[in-house]
C-alpha cells in the first residue's frame, strides 16, 4: 500500500511538472509579446529626394548639380541616409512635367526642382501640397505668388538684380580707368549691345534691370538687344546676323550669363575682329581664363557653393522637421572678378 501511494506521488509530482513548465512557457510567450507591442516601430533610415533639373546640357547648370550630388553625398544628415535620382528635362516643359508627375507618384520624401518654364510652377506646387510633398526651387526663380502656395515650398538662388548691378560697376570702373580704349569712334558715348536670356525668364529681367539702374548715369547708346536663351551658340549666331556696320561700332558686350559671353567672343573671334569689353555672369571656368589672359573684362561669381549649402540644410532641417527658421526665399551674395 505504502508502495502504491508513493508510485502515485511520484506520478503526480510528473503531472505537475508539466504542468509548471506549460505555465512558464505561456508566460514567457506572453512577456515576449508583451516585450514586442513596447518595443517602437524603426523608423526608414533612408530620405528618398528627387531632383529634376531643366537642362543638363547647360554646362553651369551641369556643374552645379554635380557639386550639389557630392554635397548631398558628404553631409551629415544627423545619421539619415539620402538617396537620389537626377531627371533632366532636356529644356523640355512636357518632359519635365511627366518626370514630375513621376516623382510626385513615387515613393520620394522630398523634391529639389529646377523648372524649364518658371512661370508654371503653380501646377506642380500644387500637387505637391496635395500629397504633402516637401519642395526646394532653385536657380530659376519662379513668380513670388506661387511661394505663398504652401509653407512646404522653398526657393535658392542669387540676387540677379545685384548680379546686374555688379555688372553696371563693372563698366563705370572700366570707363574712369581708360575710357579712351573703351571709345573706339571717340563719340564720347558707350556703344554697347545688350545679349538676354530668355525673354520672359525673372532672372533675364532682374539682372538687365539691375545693369541698367546702375549705369543710367553714364553716357549709354545701346545699338542692339539679343535674345539667346542662356545658349553659347545662339549668341554666336543672333551676332552674325546683325550689319556690318553695327558690330564695327560696338565698343562693350553685356551678356546675362558667360555661355552667351562666350558665344560672343567666339564670334568676335573667329572673324578676326578686335574684341570689344565683355562682361558675363556665373563666373564659368572657362570665361575666368579669358579674363586672366585678357579677353573678356568680367564676370559675376552667383556664389554657387553657398546655395549649394543652403540646399543642404533646407534638406537636413526637412528630414527632422526643423524648417522654422528657415528663409523660404534665400539668395546668395553674388560678388565680381575681372
Amino acid at each position: 500500500m505504502n508502495c502504491w501511494w508513493n508510485k502515485r506521488g511520484d506520478i503526480m509530482s510528473k503531472a505537475e511538472k508539466r504542468g509548471n513548465l506549460i505555465i512558464v512557457l505561456l508566460v514567457m510567450l506572453l512577456l515576449g509579446i508583451g516585450i514586442a507591442l513596447v518595443i517602437p516601430k524603426p523608423k526608414n533610415e533612408f530620405v528618398h529626394v528627387g531632383i529634376a533639373i531643366y537642362n543638363m546640357e547647360d554646362e553651369y547648370m551641369a556643374d552645379m548639380v554635380y557639386q550639389l550630388e557630392d554635397e548631398i553625398r558628404n553631409y551629415d544628415f544627423r545619421g539619415k541616409k539620402v538617396v537620389f535620382e537626377v531627371l533632366d528635362a532636356k529644356n523640355n516643359a512636357n518632359t519635365q512635367e511627366k518626370q514630375l508627375q513621376y516623382l510626385l507618384s513615387g515613393n520620394f520624401d522630398v523634391l529639389v526642382v529646377n523648372m524649364v518654364k518658371p512661370t508654371s510652377a503653380a501646377n506642380i506646387l500644387n500637387r505637391a501640397v496635395s500629397d504633402n510633398i516637401p519642395v526646394i526651387l532653385f536657380n530659376r526663380e519662379t513668380d513670388e505668388r506661387d511661394m505663398i502656395i504652401s509653407n512646404n515650398v522653398w526657393y535658392v538662388g542669387t540676387d540677379g538684380y545685384m548680379a546686374g548691378v555688379i555688372q553696371g560697376k563693372m563698366i563705370k570702373d572700366a570707363w574712369e580707368d581708360a575710357y579712351c580704349d573703351i571709345d573706339k569712334n571717340n563719340n564720347g558715348t558707350i556703344d554697347y549691345i545688350l545679349v538676354e536670356g530668355e525673354a520672359t525668364h525673372f532672372d533675364t529681367i532682374s539682372r538687365t534691370n539691375g545693369f541698367l539702374e546702375t549705369v543710367k548715369d553714364l553716357k549709354m547708346n545701346q545699338i542692339a538687344t539679343l535674345s539667346a536663351d542662356w545658349n553659347r551658340k545662339d549668341a554666336y549666331e543672333k551676332l552674325a546676323e546683325l550689319d556690318s556696320e553695327i558690330i564695327e561700332d560696338i565698343e562693350v558686350v553685356v551678356c546675362n550669363n558667360d555661355d552667351m559671353a562666350l558665344g560672343v567672343l567666339d564670334y568676335f573671334s573667329d572673324n578676326h575682329r578686335e574684341f570689344p569689353l565683355i562682361v558675363g555672369i556665373n563666373n564659368r571656368s572657362e570665361v575666368n581664363k579669358q579674363i586672366k589672359n585678357g579677353s573678356i573684362y568680367g564676370t559675376v561669381d552667383n556664389n554657387v557653393k553657398s546655395q549649394i549649402s543652403r540646399i543642404c540644410s533646407l534638406l537636413n532641417d526637412i528630414m527632422n522637421g526643423e524648417t522654422g527658421n528657415q528663409k523660404q526665399v534665400w539668395y546668395s551674395e553674388p560678388f565680381g572678378i575681372k
